[in-house]
């Protein structure tokens, strides 16, 4: 029964829980186990505490009453950030400048999606690049937007000024999952055809948006990513120019753990920001938004609602300005969350299956509850009752 309540608590890491205390969760399940298996194991402790125990019944009791009460807290508490995040995404989304209703003879749209935070140094230099993109792809429509991300430098200074027209602006941080989410909301307001995922550091190399959004056309994927490593797979060299060893490995951890979601999930690199998402995929995520560090959980939502995944070699610059998020103990604080998140996830999808993400229609296939172009760009995502994305 104990050993059942821990999976439980587990399922829940993505979902009511978020994934990013898991490592908090895991000590105090094991504080649990201990005082429901072993309570006198505890008893020193609470000796020196100055508590007089009637019985190590009573121990265990008052230890997963305390524990029950901290689950209740913490569900709430996400729920709450949750909704809050949705508003920021929500209200930051019609900020963007409004467009014509088609575009221009009839060509496909793509939005490039920059979540951004403190990066005042590279944007100088990825800005005109972005700009020159727009007006050298006749096949596409292309804008970008940046989503500034409750900067603290002068990142909002540098955008004003550089890019008045393509910015958005969170007024606080809520991390890459809700730039993202606010940046699907303005796609789905433009109508668009194809999402790109791309940094605001200058690591990825925006010149080659236009051959990705082909490639996701041509195969017909929904979700394409943009691999570092996807040459080393098929006997390639990998010089690890634009990250480092530990990331490497990580991301060799991670790919491993996806291989619960099937073959297809079990991405190169997993961890990449570069990625192109069809009107399919953003509809699946966008009621399914992870909390934090989507990318590896975005990979296993797709797989899960039968949607096709696939990736491209890109080759990536080393960043030159600023600094990682995930050095040393975040780096392990990151593996730990996407971890918990991935098993939560599995273990609730083998408990209560989510509906594909295609139905049938006339024309062949379309998103079930959330399309491009059907929901209003202030609308919230649905209550979190349900949820199986974290």
């Amino acid at each position: 029964m104990v050993v059942g309540f821990f999976f439980v608590v587990i399922s829940q890491f993505g979902a009511r829980l978020a994934a990013r205390h898991s490592v908090t969760w895991f000590l105090a399940s094991g504080f649990v186990l201990v005082a429901a298996i072993r309570p006198d194991w505890l008893l020193p402790v609470a000796r020196l505490m100055g508590i007089s125990l009637v019985s190590n019944m009573v121990l265990a009791g008052l230890t997963m009453f305390l524990f029950v009460q901290m689950l209740a807290h913490y569900a709430e508490s996400t729920r709450v950030q949750r909704q809050l995040g949705q508003v920021v995404s929500a209200l930051a989304a019609q900020t963007f400048p409004d467009v014509p209703a088609t575009s221009e003879g009839g060509r496909p749209r793509v939005l490039v999606v920059l979540p951004c935070y403190n990066e005042s140094e590279s944007l100088p230099a990825l800005l005109p690049r972005l700009t020159a993109l727009t007006r050298a792809t006749p096949d596409w429509e292309l804008d970008f937007c940046i989503v500034n991300d409750g900067s603290v430098d002068g990142t909002a200074g540098v955008l004003r000024r550089l890019a008045p027209r393509n910015h958005v602006t969170h007024h606080t941080n809520i991390g890459v999952s809700g730039a993202l989410r606010t940046g699907f909301l303005l796609a789905q307001r433009l109508e668009v055809s194809y999402v790109v995922q791309c940094d605001a550091d200058g690591q990825h190399p925006v010149e080659s948006i236009p051959d990705l959004v082909r490639s996701a056309r041509s195969g017909q994927t929904d979700l394409l990513i943009g691999s570092r490593f996807c040459d080393v797979a098929t006997g390639g060299t990998d010089t690890l120019v634009s990250t480092t060893p530990l990331r490497w490995v990580g991301g060799r951890v991670v790919s491993m753990l996806l291989g619960m979601f099937g073959q297809q999930a079990q991405v190169t690199d997993p961890t990449s920001g570069f990625r192109v998402y069809s009107p399919r995929a953003v509809a699946t995520l966008l009621r399914l938004m992870p909390d934090e560090y989507p990318e590896p959980e975005s990979i296993a939502l797709v797989a899960l609602a039968g949607l096709r995944i696939g990736e491209v070699a890109v080759a990536m610059r080393p960043r030159t300005t600023g600094t990682s998020s995930l050095t040393g103990l975040k780096g392990f604080q990151f593996m730990t969350k996407v971890a918990s998140a991935l098993f939560g996830l599995r273990l609730r999808s083998l408990i209560r299956k989510e509906p594909s993400a295609l139905v049938p229609t006339a024309e062949g296939v379309a998103p079930p509850m959330v399309s491009l172009t059907s929901r209003e760009p202030a609308s919230l995502p649905p209550a979190e009752e349900g949820r199986l994305g974290g």
